[in-house]
């Protein structure tokens, strides 16, 4: 496995546009795995430690699985010597998840059809809802290229709730 296949580590500068920068923000996980549908499983698990609440952990680990899975199958191609690299943090108002690949340049939020919603369950084809679920579930996201690979920042509004 070739170091040179490991996408750049997460660095701040690239995220000057954080919603998180300076507003107590906690990094919750910062987790690399390889490129293999198998490792989905182990990050859930992650996600599901660092996110106490089961809501909010559903809601990350589906879109986590969803964006991961469509880098691995159609951006990879099922390369499994490449890395996936995950960061969350949190501040009191807001949940960020970055999620960096070495694939090729897409970005699911603009490029992905939009699925026909009004189709019944029998004429609807398999697949075609996940981008749409990420963007429903979470209150922002952006994909970037930086020239080694994507960046997908996802950002999902905290309710404070009374202790």
């Amino acid at each position: 496995m070739a170091e040179s296949n490991k996408p750049t580590q997460i660095q701040e500068a690239e995220f000057m546009e954080s919603r998180l920068c300076g507003h107590n923000k906690k990094v919750l996980l910062d987790y690399q795995r390889p490129t293999r549908l198998e490792e989905i499983e182990k990050l859930a698990d992650a996600v599901d430690k660092a996110l106490p609440n089961r809501d909010l952990a559903f809601s990350v680990n589906l879109c986590l699985e969803e964006l991961i899975t469509n880098t691995i199958l159609h951006g990879l191609k099922g390369t499994t010597d490449r890395f996936i690299h995950v960061k969350i943090s949190i501040s009191n108002d807001w949940l960020e998840i970055l999620l960096k690949d070495d694939a090729p340049r897409f970005d699911p939020f603009m490029q992905a059809p939009k699925p026909n919603l009004d189709l019944d369950i029998n004429e609807r084809p398999i697949g075609g809802l996940g981008v749409h679920l990420v963007k429903t579930l979470m209150n922002d996201v952006h994909a970037y290229y930086d020239g080694t690979g994507n960046l997908f920042v996802l950002y999902k509004a905290l309710r404070h709730q009374a202790s």
